[in-house]
């Protein structure tokens, strides 16, 4: 196991603040953040290029905080990639075995077999500079498995490519690491590329870690901060009261439920988030035999309004939808398949937006999730 104690690491005026992580063996671990979050110098620091001014760097129990990157047994590929382009592609495969002085044949077999599984080996007396992005990708990819080292540091290392190519990366990374029984640290501000890839998800955002859990908890922000950086608009003021929650601007009064971790005190105010996907929206002229909603649906608090907007993104849209009385606006994602029946509506028909009130989560205050 790789942990992080108390990192804390400073480069010029900007910091990274008291980062504590576990990151367990053969496991995909995504740091997600914006850009200018600190992502790459964290990912440094784990690989011993910067000195942290705090904190602690442990392998297996072992303090590796003082030891210099090439005796950390990581493998580390940076967004750039860094390829050198007067070597060949078999020479930069290489590199990292000649540089140790060692002329392992073994370790040379197993290069030429990790070079083959990324389609490479034919291209080995080829120049960098003749390869594509995603012939350059695999040579990256070979070159830091070729060490034989089971820890890989991956500085968003898709980036740059097109999204069908990106994808099938994430699908070759998944068995490179399933193959090889790989510890991977991934960074990234892509949400799917996280989500796609991290058995653990850890937020990081100004210097700070805001949130760190297990892929199935992460959907759900601790906070407003992460909230919007997942991209969620739907977050509004809402208040306890008694053994209920009320949200003033939709008009709804919900029954406090025990999924919310957050104290509920009578008179608490509190910000209250709901995914857009989350969201059910129906054209009330068409309730009765034609949608054939489920009592369930039909029985869920309801805010009734207008669409007002239809944005296709391809395999789903974004409806803008306005309450009724109320200067707000709720955004509600919908499958491809629905957009010609709802977003054809005229802007004076009435709808409907079901909440289900499981989905609803509390988001904590900066002073709470700290």
């Amino acid at each position: 196991m790789l942990e992080l104690k108390n990192l804390s690491v400073h480069i010029g005026d900007f910091k990274v603040v008291d980062i504590s992580l576990s990151i367990k063996n053969s496991s995909i671990h995504a740091i997600l953040g914006p850009s200018g979050s600190g992502k790459t110098i964290l990912v440094e620091t784990i690989a011993g290029f910067h000195k942290p001014c705090g904190g602690r760097v442990f392998l297996e129990g072992v303090d590796i905080t003082a030891h210099a990157p090439e005796w950390r047994y990581m493998a580390y590929v940076p967004q750039d990639l860094a390829l050198f382009p007067h070597l060949t592609v078999k020479e930069n495969i290489y590199f990292g075995l000649t540089a140790r002085g060692g002329d392992n044949e073994t370790l040379k077999r197993n290069a030429d077999a990790i070079a083959e599984s990324l389609y490479i080996k034919t291209y080995f007396d080829r120049n960098i500079a003749t390869l594509s992005g995603g012939e350059k990708q695999r040579v990256a990819l070979a070159r830091a498995l070729a060490t034989g080292n089971k820890i890989l540091l991956l500085d968003e290392p898709f980036s740059g490519l097109h999204p069908g190519l990106r994808k099938e990366f994430w699908f070759l990374l998944k068995e490179l690491q399933n193959r090889h029984h790989l510890t991977i640290i991934i960074i990234t501000h892509d949400l799917e590329e996280a989500f796609f890839l991290g058995d653990h998800i850890s937020i990081l955002i100004d210097g700070m870690v805001h949130q760190s859990a297990a892929k199935e908890k992460s959907r759900i922000p601790k906070d407003k901060t992460v909230a919007l950086f997942y991209g969620i608009r739907n977050i509004f003021p809402g208040i306890f009261s008694e053994q209920t929650l009320l949200i003033p601007t939709l008009n709804l009064t919900l029954p406090v439920s025990d999924c919310w971790k957050t104290q509920k005190e009578n008179g608490k105010r509190v910000d209250v988030g709901v995914r857009a996907e989350d969201l059910i929206i129906y054209d009330t002229e068409r309730i009765h035999g034609v949608l054939n909603l489920s009592p369930e649906v039909i029985s869920m608090p309801t805010v009734r309004g207008k669409i007002t907007a239809c944005f296709e993104k391809g395999h789903s849209a974004t409806v803008i939808f306005s309450p009724i009385n109320s200067d707000i606006v709720l955004e509600v994602e919908i499958p491809y398949h629905k957009v010609q029946k709802l977003c054809g509506k005229k802007r004076t028909d009435i709808a409907a937006v079901a909440i289900p009130p499981d989905r609803i989560f509390i988001l904590e205050s900066h002073e709470e999730a700290m």
